[in-house]
């Protein structure tokens, strides 16, 4: 399954990136969206690339489908890996992973944030696989809808804290 996602912010390039490698804005953030025992593992950043690592323990956005039940828990630990490159002033790529501790599905894909100093465009493409036999679309299914809820709940939060 695969999403594609435009999140537009009437604030500039380098306010954004800087929302999103602050470590106290994620934990605000994160706080905000209901996340426990949030934990930035990593963040390093120059002028070129950034590295952001985030644990942190979510709950579901939705009533959780009995075939994905056996592995899903109220509480499930996340791990959230990007890896940001900037291409020019106004553009910065970023690859990411997202793995569910205890969940059979891969989580991946790409942000490419573009603009000025007066605004700027988050495009993210979300791609959810899970291999596992007979069930493995239901499972991609559910986790595609679920991404797709938090990170819109997600970029709400970053506007307001913006």
């Amino acid at each position: 399954m695969e999403l594609q996602l435009t999140h537009p912010y009437q604030v500039g390039i380098g306010r954004v990136l800087g929302a999103f490698f602050d470590k106290d804005h994620i934990l605000e953030k994160n706080a905000l969206l209901g996340a426990r025992n949030v934990r930035v593992a990593e963040l390093e950043k120059d002028d070129a690339s950034a590295k952001l690592v985030i644990e942190r323990q979510m709950s579901s956005s939705a009533e959780v489908p009995r075939v994905l039940s056996r592995f899903h828990r109220e509480w499930n630990q996340v791990r959230q890996e990007e890896h940001w490159f900037r291409k020019n002033d106004g553009e910065w790529h970023c690859e990411f992973r997202v793995h569910i501790e205890g969940i059979p599905a891969k989580i991946k894909g790409m942000m490419k944030l573009e603009g000025s100093e007066e605004a700027c465009t988050n495009h993210v493409t979300l791609s959810v696989r899970c291999d596992v036999p007979l069930m493995g679309k239901k499972i991609a299914a559910f986790l595609a809808e679920d991404s797709h809820a938090k990170i819109e709940r997600e970029y709400e939060t970053i506007q307001q804290l913006l």
